[in-house]
């Protein structure tokens, strides 16, 4: 059985490494993994895995792809996002707008959080990472094919 082991940093770059995922790191020391523009998503996707928390035990997977949605637009991102969060369960989805009194376009945004103080084995966290990255490009397979985002 697998033994539940502290969270932090090397967790994440283990579970990489274990995939063969190219990647890079902020100042913070979290792992950013670029995805390449995909016909089916009909974008590409950024995907942070990042520590977070004042006592370092959130682990936080967040998709953002470079589809930009323009303001005229936001209202149907929104219903989208909503209509995602009623059907499934993770992750949730929502529009990011910085300062909506000045910028023209946002970003919808995918999270999917698990707060960690007690630790987690591997193979858990291994799990629940490649749930936030699947589910991540399954949104935007459903928003470009099934709702013509």
């Amino acid at each position: 059985m697998a033994a539940v082991q502290k969270f932090d940093h090397s967790m994440i770059e283990r579970y990489l490494r274990a995939r063969s995922l190219k990647f890079l790191r902020d100042s913070d020391g979290d792992f950013i993994v670029q995805f390449s523009y995909n016909d089916e998503m009909g974008c590409s996707v950024d995907m942070y895995l990042m520590v977070q928390g004042q006592q370092k035990d959130i682990y936080s997977v967040w998709g953002v792809s470079d589809r930009r949605i323009p303001k005229n637009d936001w209202g149907k991102a929104i219903m989208l996002c909503n209509e995602w969060n009623k059907l499934r369960r993770w992750p949730k989805a929502y529009l990011y707008v910085k300062d909506p009194a000045t910028d023209t376009t946002g970003s919808i945004r995918l999270e999917y959080q698990i707060d960690l103080e007690e630790g987690i084995h591997q193979e858990l966290f291994d799990d629940f990472t490649s749930s936030g990255i699947d589910g991540t490009f399954a949104f935007w397979k459903w928003a470009h094919q099934e709702q013509g985002l």
